[in-house]
């Protein structure tokens, strides 16, 4: 009996020390890449332990949330790159393994992952540069929300409707982007509308103000205005300007759609007509026209 537990303990550590492949003279066994996995599983949650430990340290100290999350994601990564570093020496893997494994990435890179790198790559430059940050209202391309997460591949935008668009980070360097918040929560818009020919612009404007002034999301500072701004084809027109509080509503398409009820009815009330677009047909003719009646 004895015997043939010594001999499965023979077979087994022969099978352990069996050599796979070399690595500069270092001869790598079956037992040293089962090590290795089994202690790069281990640093992965250690990373992951040690990372929360020092982010939530860092809560009492940074209130901004974009600032964690970037400060989350640098952690965790050199958390782990230390890990896995410490977890192969222990298991006594040469890192020059890696100089191996990174020119196999390098031909897989060049031949269908360059928009991975280039994504990941924006990612690190969004998160040291920080043009968006978490909580920011933004405009890029068709899309517009609040950014709810910026992660190294994408980010998570989130809009009026609640979807959630996951967006490559290359677009927010690749196109044009409107930040609304990036250094002020207090933001203008307009709304334009057309009065006809002939109404009393003073008027106009007086009513367009004090339907502004009367809304709850309009700011008393910068206060609101009514510009006239050029004589249309068609109608008189006027662009009436406020200004709100990104934090305190939830879309300025509601916000605009408010102010445009209000003023309708407004105007309504007191006979100022709101033009639509219309066409006069005037005929010249030296003879005069027989109209008939059927």
């Amino acid at each position: 009996m004895t015997s043939s537990i010594w001999d499965h303990l023979q077979f087994i550590a022969s099978w352990w020390h069996y050599k796979i492949f070399t690595i500069q003279d270092i001869p790598l066994t079956i037992g040293n890449i089962t090590l290795g996995i089994l202690l790069l599983l281990l640093a992965r949650r250690m990373a992951s332990m040690t990372s929360r430990l020092i982010i939530k340290r860092l809560e009492h100290v940074v209130d901004d949330r974009s600032a964690l999350s970037t400060y989350s994601i640098m952690i965790n990564t050199a958390t782990l790159v230390l890990f896995v570093v410490i977890a192969l020496t222990v298991a006594g893997i040469p890192l020059s393994i890696f100089t191996v494994i990174g020119g196999a990435l390098a031909i897989g890179i060049g031949f269908g992952s360059q928009n991975i790198v280039n994504n990941f790559i924006s990612g690190l430059i969004l998160m040291a540069e920080k043009p968006i940050k978490i909580g920011d209202i933004v405009e890029v391309g068709s899309t517009s929300g609040t950014v709810i997460e910026i992660g190294v591949r994408a980010t998570s935008i989130k809009t009026v409707e609640n979807k959630i668009w996951i967006i490559p980070n290359s677009k927010f360097l690749e196109e044009a982007v409107l930040n609304w918040t990036n250094n002020d929560q207090i933001v203008r818009t307009e709304v334009t509308v057309g009065v006809a020919y002939g109404s009393d612009t003073e008027l106009v404007s007086k009513i367009s103000l004090e339907v502004m002034q009367q809304l709850s999301f309009v700011e008393k500072s910068p206060s609101p205005r009514v510009v006239f701004d050029e004589f249309g084809d068609h109608a008189l027109i006027f662009k009436l300007m406020f200004w709100a509080d990104n934090s305190k509503i939830d879309s300025y398409q509601d916000c605009r759609s408010d102010l445009r009820f209000k003023i309708e009815k407004a105007f309504r009330e007191n006979k100022i007509e709101i033009c639509y677009q219309q066409k006069d047909l005037h005929i010249r003719s030296s003879i005069p026209l027989e109209i008939k009646k059927v």
